[in-house]
């Protein structure tokens, strides 16, 4: 197959969007297939000789991403080069849009996957009066495509009484291989840290962002710190809330900014416990890493990670219109259990074993041979 993927995000991003896409374009590369990843150019020049790098700008209030810039005129002819027998797009802004509506006028299969609920992210940035214009937009957007690949069963539960169509579950996996715990840096890098071998360490790994929910994370923190002041937290990633969670936090934690490959996952089996409050994840890929890193997880119980983590055996889930109080309460409840959190370690790990990234991602190929056997089926009978 020939399959033109469209994203908005994309390697060296650190982000699950980017992460999903990255193990999926593997996947069908070492199936033998030619994927066209057409992706923001970071400046640092295409990994393969299929990508194709899109001029775009940084956000000035969020830096970390890159806003691809219209038109995209080269773009579309270079798509038209490559002869796609399908075209997945991933992410429903300008450049989206522009392969929206150029592969329905090519006539080409078309599958988009929904990632991110954008539309619950409008009331963290003062326009919570826009989100019914960007509910109706993105099901305008995934309505036209033949197929939108959704992560988790309760986002499909969610889009579906919106009139969102044809979703079908494309959920995330993880390389059990690479996140694992005793990773042989453990003990080097809590020493870097200065976390001593009897200190309980709980980490967060996430973009540093209003929508992930950080000032609620960051007051269950400060009561925990109250109550067991000897315990550290780690924050992993960066963003612009960064700042003023590190002023606030600064005195029992530490901000390591992103980290990636063999050093993200040295950073989550530094840890023993793991938090995670958003309350906007279509999945959580951070989540299922963890419970590959054999850590215990506190997190709402909210989109995806309410789905995975099972609850009393592979961590605790809190409502989310619990206060703050309660989340610092159950993450105080596992320090203190360490018999119950050396159990739920076990089950964690075990759990993510059974999430292979190759089982998933051919699954989805799957799907893209049965939808252009049908088209040619289609065209046979034209």
């Amino acid at each position: 197959m020939r399959i033109s993927l469209v994203t908005e995000t994309y390697f060296p991003q650190v982000n699950g969007v980017s992460r999903t896409l990255g193990q999926l374009v593997r996947v069908l590369r070492e199936c033998g297939d030619r994927v066209q990843v057409v992706h923001p150019n970071y400046g640092q020049g295409p990994a393969h000789p299929d990508d194709l790098l899109v001029h775009s700008t940084k956000v000035p209030f969020y830096p970390e991403l890159h806003l691809p810039l219209p038109p995209f005129g080269r773009e579309m002819s270079l798509m038209r080069e490559f002869q796609p027998d399908i075209v997945h797009i991933a992410t429903e802004a300008t450049l989206g849009l522009s392969a929206l509506r150029h592969a329905r006028r090519r006539g080409w299969p078309l599958v988009s996957s929904f990632h991110t609920n954008f539309d619950q992210y409008s009331r963290h940035y003062g326009v919570g009066w826009s989100r019914g214009i960007v509910r109706w937009y993105l099901r305008w957007f995934h309505n036209r495509t033949l197929e939108t690949y959704v992560p988790s069963k309760v986002t499909i539960d969610q889009l579906r009484p919106l009139g969102f169509e044809r979703l079908v579950l494309w959920p995330r996996g993880v390389d059990s291989a690479h996140f694992y715990p005793d990773r042989p840096r453990r003990t080097a890098l809590r020493e870097s840290l200065g976390i001593d071998p009897n200190t309980i360490l709980i980490g967060h790994v996430s973009r540093l962002a209003a929508e992930k929910n950080v000032e609620y994370l960051a007051d269950a923190m400060e009561r925990v710190d109250q109550e067991r002041p000897n315990v550290r937290f780690l924050f992993v990633g960066d963003g612009p809330a960064r700042p003023g969670m590190e002023k606030r936090l600064g005195h029992f934690a530490r901000f390591v900014g992103y980290k990636s490959g063999e050093d993200l996952a040295d950073h989550y089996a530094a840890c023993d416990l793991f938090v995670f409050a958003s309350k906007t994840e279509t999945f959580g890929n951070v989540v299922l890493e963890a419970l590959a890193s054999g850590l215990p997880v506190v997190a709402v119980r909210s989109g995806g990670p309410g789905e995975i983590i099972r609850q009393g055996e592979t961590g605790l889930l809190i409502d989310p219109v619990a206060p703050a109080d309660q989340f610092a309460k159950a993450l105080v409840h596992l320090i203190d259990d360490t018999d119950g959190r050396r159990r739920m370690a076990v089950s964690a790990r075990e759990y993510a074993q059974t999430q292979s990234w190759d089982a998933i991602m051919l699954e989805l190929r799957e799907r893209y041979l049965a939808i252009l056997s049908k088209a040619e089926t289609l065209a046979d009978r034209g």
